[in-house]
């Protein structure tokens, strides 16, 4: 049977943890936690079907086959070096494309401004923004940098970089609240019209608590997008949840004063480790975290 595919990124970190004797040495010479490490030289092992470093107390030793991939890794690594060194020129004069995966609300009222500040410095550079409900895949390269929300990224080949825990709050307009009344409590929530999420999303934290609280018979519309959400709720439609980020912007719009901490999310920057030293994607992502934690209590919410 032929032996599996690796990557070029795997022989980086056998190369590092052969020079270096030890996972600490191979996972500080490439900024790297020592379980990925491990956990890569366990892949190339298996992709090639062999043993390449005899473990011991002491550290890392290479066999006889991790001997002889050792000395072919040396001259790929000196090929790749020139070939770097040909084109860092470029790459140093920030031009290009940087693919960022988000989802539609971070995507029009956040990433938007921030993306004319950042060509306003780098106006070479082109900012590809896929719009996507699934998780982008960064180590299959779907996209270069990812802003989601959720639970962080286990350890491994994406650097996570915590932005702000996302809050959220039930949003109403000026006109409905003055036609039906504001609920004092959340009980009264049940005495009011709602806008919700798609059905069969109730396992998320906001139709949960939509759940709990509302009667269902008086849900007037249903989206799963939470801009549709969000001009039903401006045109006083009903009364609905939204991330603060995007209600707190809406001066026609009434936060009722009820709080939800079971149904804020952390906001998230990711990058893949073998783009974090690319040029324009560093830029990219040092403007975008310093922007998005300059709006930090606007995420947070009142």
């Amino acid at each position: 049977m032929a032996a599996r595919s690796f990557e070029w990124s795997d022989l980086e970190i056998f190369l590092a943890t052969a020079r270096g004797g030890t996972l600490a040495a191979g996972a500080g010479a490439l900024g790297l936690d020592a379980s990925t490490v491990q956990r890569r030289i366990g892949k190339l092992e298996a992709a090639l079907r062999t043993r390449l470093f005899e473990r011991s107390q002491r550290g890392y030793a290479l066999t006889a086959a991790g001997e002889e991939l050792y000395q072919h890794a040396l001259g790929m690594e000196e090929h790749l070096v020139t070939a770097r060194r040909r084109v860092v020129g470029r790459d140093a004069t920030l031009e290009g494309s940087v693919r960022v995966a988000t989802v539609d609300d971070l995507a029009v009222v956040v990433l938007s401004p921030i993306v004319r500040t950042f060509r306003d410095a780098h106006p070479n550079v082109t900012v590809c923004v896929d719009v996507r409900e699934s998780f982008a895949d960064l180590a299959k390269q779907q996209a270069d940098v990812a802003i989601r929300f959720g639970a962080k990224p286990p350890d491994g080949d994406v650097v996570a970089k915590l932005v702000a825990r996302v809050g959220v709050g039930l949003y109403a307009s000026r006109a409905y609240l003055s036609e039906h009344g504001r609920p004092k409590r959340l009980e009264d929530l049940r005495e009011h019209v709602i806008v919700r999420g798609e059905e069969g999303a109730g396992g998320m934290p906001m139709e949960r608590e939509m759940s709990r609280w509302a009667d269902p018979a008086k849900t007037a519309f249903r989206s799963r997008s939470l801009f549709a959400r969000l001009g039903a709720i401006r045109a006083g439609v009903g009364i609905g949840f939204l991330g603060c980020f995007m209600g707190e912007r809406e001066k026609d719009l009434v936060r009722l004063p009820f709080a939800f901490p079971d149904a804020a999310s952390n906001l998230w920057l990711l990058v893949h480790v073998d783009l974090r030293r690319n040029a324009r994607v560093r830029a990219f992502v040092e403007h975008t975290y310093a922007a998005l934690v300059a709006e930090r209590s606007t995420f947070e919410g009142p």
